[in-house]
């Protein structure tokens, strides 16, 4: 699979063939709150979207990564389950396979260009990655074509942050040191995932029911380890290595004043999850 070296799509599968596993790592363990309820993680909410099917159901993890996703739903052991994952990285495609054996179908691909027949899946579901790709109508297409009628679409995409200290202090220093130059112009995704009109504007032409809801996370971590959850992210990786030291520094001096007496800063995160289902086109 050739992809511009410059492209956001080849820095997303570098960076993860060299660090796979690590937004499982991220969000895995982390409890997440939906309607009301404290859920293992945002993974369990999504896997709750999939209903436990009466008859064989097919099933697509866009952007699979590790397989954690899959994993919950071959957890639950229901033979009508057929379970698929496609993702642009080969290191965390190397992962999935050892944590799911034989348990789903895994496959290298882009969103853009899924190797599947016309109305193949029942649901589809994206974990954290429909925000990041490239030509987003394109990939909803995409995603519109390989589903069968009335099929659903369930994914969490990031949302804005909540106004913290933690994260203005990254922001603030993060913006203090310039990008590799080769990274200098990269930008991910589709602004429109950012906000609920935008989404319902992304989804309108080839989908209907469109449930959006947001999910919240909340963390109290050290200095040190949120630094270390931000590692986890890209836009460190964005910037020049020589400059992380520094960059690490220069975030513990600006969030000092701000840990309490267990010497824990605040760190909510949020991310917006939706539901919608496979719209039949005119003519």
């Amino acid at each position: 699979m050739h992809l511009p070296p410059s492209s956001p799509e080849a820095f997303l599968a570098a960076f993860h063939d060299t660090t796979p596993g690590l937004t499982s790592e991220a969000f895995g363990a982390l409890p997440a709150l939906f309607r009301g309820q404290l859920h293992p993680s945002s993974y369990a909410v999504l896997a709750a979207a999939v209903p436990a099917p009466a008859h064989a159901t097919r099933v697509l993890d866009v952007a699979c990564g590790d397989g954690f996703l899959l994993g919950l739903l071959a957890a639950r052991q229901q033979t009508a389950f057929e379970l698929h994952g496609v993702d642009l990285s080969h290191g965390e495609l190397a992962l999935a396979r050892e944590r799911l054996g034989n348990a789903a179908q895994l496959r290298q691909a882009r969103a853009q260009a899924l190797p599947y027949a016309d109305g193949h899946f029942d649901c589809v579901l994206s974990h954290m990655a429909l925000m990041l790709m490239d030509d987003a109508p394109r990939v909803l297409a995409e995603l519109h074509r390989v589903m069968k009628p009335g099929a659903t679409l369930a994914a969490i995409v990031g949302a804005p942050a909540p106004a913290s200290p933690v994260i203005e202090a990254f922001r603030e220093v993060i913006a203090r040191f310039p990008r590799q130059p080769h990274l200098a112009g990269l930008r991910f995704g589709d602004a429109r995932f950012r906000s609920h009109d935008g989404l319902a504007e992304l989804l309108a032409d080839d989908f209907q029911d469109v449930c959006i809801e947001d999910v919240r996370l909340g963390l109290r971590l050290t200095p040190g380890a949120a630094w270390q959850w931000f590692t986890r992210m890209y836009d460190i990786h964005l910037m020049d290595a020589a400059d992380r030291d520094a960059a690490r520094a220069a975030f513990t001096a600006c969030v000092a004043p701000q840990v309490d007496a267990d010497g824990l800063l605040p760190f909510p995160q949020a991310m917006r999850w939706f539901t919608a289902v496979r719209r039949q086109r005119q003519g």
